[in-house]
């Protein structure tokens, strides 16, 4: 988590650097058993986050990144082609 202050607000960004967030890995490979166990757990975190912060988060439209793009206290689901996501590892 960074905080970035202006002269207007604070804000405040949140990043995971893992694929066991999202509905695929990284090779674009489902696997839904590894979501449906860590999914709940970053809801989770960032809800606590919200309560500690006494706000709740935002996905700012256009925020996305290579590897995904948040969608309220998750991970949005990619583009999917023949039942795989995008190939990312060639960022790793």
């Amino acid at each position: 988590m960074s905080v970035d202050p202006d002269e207007h607000q604070l804000t405040a960004d949140v990043a995971v650097f893992h694929d066991i967030w999202g509905h695929f890995d990284f090779r674009g490979l489902p696997h839904p058993e590894i979501y449906k166990r860590n999914a709940p757990r970053l809801a989770a975190a960032l809800g606590e986050l919200d309560a500690l912060l006494g706000t709740t988060a935002v996905a700012v439209a256009g925020d996305a990144t290579y590897f995904g793009r948040a969608e309220c206290h998750g991970i949005e689901m990619p583009d999917v082609i023949d039942g795989r996501g995008s190939d990312l590892t060639d960022r790793l």
